[in-house]
């Protein structure tokens, strides 16, 4: 449960800091005197949206801090989920910064404000008055009815696939919109891949062509440079290679007469050496014969050929263009394989499909269960808070094709009175019937999820006198079970508290501030007088008043 409250910097609440007690708390005071914005603080601890206007000013940090009191593991799986330390004391905590930047944390450990939401959803229940009007949507409706039968868990698998039916379907449509396109841009690529394809391109070719080329253009220079060459190295009788073995027999005649001679020999016999070598390797070369113009002119074609595809395609060079052949080759492949796409997305949509509709069939079966067991407590409890002739059913109605809330329509049907036939709750509950509505369904709803706190802020629109005074004790008994806070306008409300405190709205150096403060029990006689007949209260209003709160004590 809560155990305590601290809030600075929040709105027009310098600094508070309250401790809550289990059982029934009532809080009370002037329009304006700042109660809801009290709630608006606790709000901001349980993940609610955060807004800059609750700073008092530019400078100011606000934090508010929520103690929870938790019992024996209540909460130990999900804080091990998360890696989170588990205690018994529970501290949420939310700064929010001048410039509107909010932080959250679970015992001073950082944490996301969805966690803090999904902790605190286990601990806490805030009805606002508005939830009264809510009751009218249908969409809340829905969404009571699976909170309080216990469909939440189908109704979540129903939405997954409702959400991957709903992909499916578009993905359908883009694709056989790509197949409308894709036809002519097909044939295109066809066209494409045809030219390519027949141009035959091997990596490399184009070197390879252009070394031809020079070659070709110069056959009758390479072949007379190969000849001479040969010529000069062995091929004739003035060849460097007969000189020079001539000139070594000549030096060996004299080596043994002459003996600083032998060193050079030795040094021309290497070079003739190595000039028999140059001339084994010149006579390996191959030329490119006598000139070939029909050679050259092949050549040419197949490189203008090549030229011309590179520039067509805005290519680089013949590597870049098989790249670009490849990607077009997949792209066609891509293009082909649209049929198979979409029938595998057919079958998809089918399977989907079948498997939602047997979902929307188990939440139809579970709502219609939860409504039977939900119908006559309802009416019970609004027998108990004075509404005796109240009618209320809940009619669920079958929908031809699968909604985003399942195969169902369902409206709360109410009637109020005796002989009249029940209509929908939005075209006959006036504002005092969809309190008592509302209260009815919260409590039916806490006792069933066993929640901690529920809080209530002003509920009691609409409703006084003996009604205000039946709510009251169906609040206090709801009050033996879980603690209650709750904001009241009503003294017979009021009246059935454990505890009560008194929010009043002070000016200190032209600045407005909150206040709260306990109420002792004499302190609460004065408070619902001034309720009853306003301030001063009168006499008759005091006797009233401790009447109202003695016979809740009998």
């Amino acid at each position: 449960m809560l155990s305590r409250l601290i809030i600075r910097n929040y709105a027009i609440i310098p600094e508070l800091d309250i401790a809550i007690q289990p059982g029934l708390t009532i809080i009370t005071g002037e329009t304006g005197a700042g109660k809801s914005i009290l709630l608006g603080a606790l709000g901001l601890a349980l993940g609610r949206r955060a807004e800059t206007k609750v700073l008092p000013d530019d400078d100011s940090k606000c934090i508010v801090e929520a103690h929870f009191q938790l019992e024996e593991e209540s909460l130990l799986t999900l804080f091990n989920r998360e890696g989170l330390d588990y205690d018994s004391l529970l501290i949420c905590r939310r700064e929010i910064s001048s410039g509107g930047r909010s932080r959250s944390f679970i015992n001073d450990t950082p944490v996301s404000l969805k966690l803090l939401q999904e902790i605190t959803g286990h601990l806490i229940e805030l009805h606002h008055q508005h939830d009264n009007l809510a009751l009218q949507s249908k969409d809340y409706q829905i969404n009571v009815l699976d909170t309080i039968s216990g469909s939440n868990p189908q109704y979540k698998e129903y939405t997954g696939l409702y959400t991957q039916l709903n992909v499916a379907r578009n993905e359908l449509i883009k694709t056989k919109e790509l197949e409308l396109s894709s036809s002519r841009k097909k044939e295109f690529l066809s066209f494409q891949l045809a030219e390519l394809d027949n141009a035959k391109l091997v990596p490399g070719e184009i070197n390879t062509l252009e070394e031809s080329q020079n070659m070709l253009e110069h056959a009758e220079a390479i072949d007379h440079v190969l000849s001479h060459l040969q010529s000069v190295l062995s091929d004739s009788s003035h060849s460097l290679t007969a000189q020079l073995t001539s000139l070594i027999k000549q030096i060996e005649s004299v080596r043994s007469v002459y003996p600083p001679i032998s060193e050079i020999g030795d040094r021309i016999q290497a070079v003739r050496v190595e000039i028999q070598d140059l001339s084994l390797e010149a006579g390996r070369l191959e030329g490119p014969g006598q000139n070939d113009p029909a050679k050259l002119a092949k050549v040419h074609a197949r490189l203008n050929q090549l030229y011309s595809l590179i520039k067509k395609y805005q290519c680089k060079d013949d590597a870049e263009l098989i790249a670009v052949q490849q990607s077009l080759r997949n792209e066609w492949s891509a293009l082909s394989s649209v049929n198979d796409q979409i029938t595998a997305l057919e079958e998809t949509i089918a399977g989907i499909s079948r498997s939602l509709h047997e979902k929307a069939e188990e939440l139809t079966k579970k709502r219609k269960a939860g409504a039977k067991k939900l119908i006559p407590k309802v009416i019970s409890l609004l027998h108990e808070l004075g509404m005796t002739n109240a009618q209320f059913t809940i009619e669920i109605n079958p929908l031809s094709t699968p909604g985003v809330h399942g195969l169902d329509e369902i409206n709360f049907m109410f009637s109020a009175n005796k002989g009249t036939s029940v209509q929908p709750l939005q075209a006959v509950a006036s504002g005092g019937e969809l309190s008592r509505l509302s209260l009815a369904l919260k409590s039916i709803y806490a006792a069933q999820a066993q929640l901690p706190t529920i809080i209530f802020d002003e509920i009691d629109t609409g409703i006084s006198g003996e009604v205000a005074w039946r709510m009251g004790q169906l609040i206090r008994s709801l009050a033996g079970g879980h603690q209650i806070l709750m904001i009241t306008h009503s003294p017979q409300i009021a009246a059935h508290a454990n505890i009560q405190y008194h929010v009043s709205k002070i000016t200190e150096q032209d600045k407005d501030r909150s206040s709260i403060q306990f109420l002792t029990p004499p302190q609460r006689v004065i408070e619902l007088a001034k309720m009853l007949s306003g301030d001063p209260p009168s006499k008759a209003a005091l006797s009233n008043a401790e009447s109202l709160i003695n016979t809740v004590k009998q």
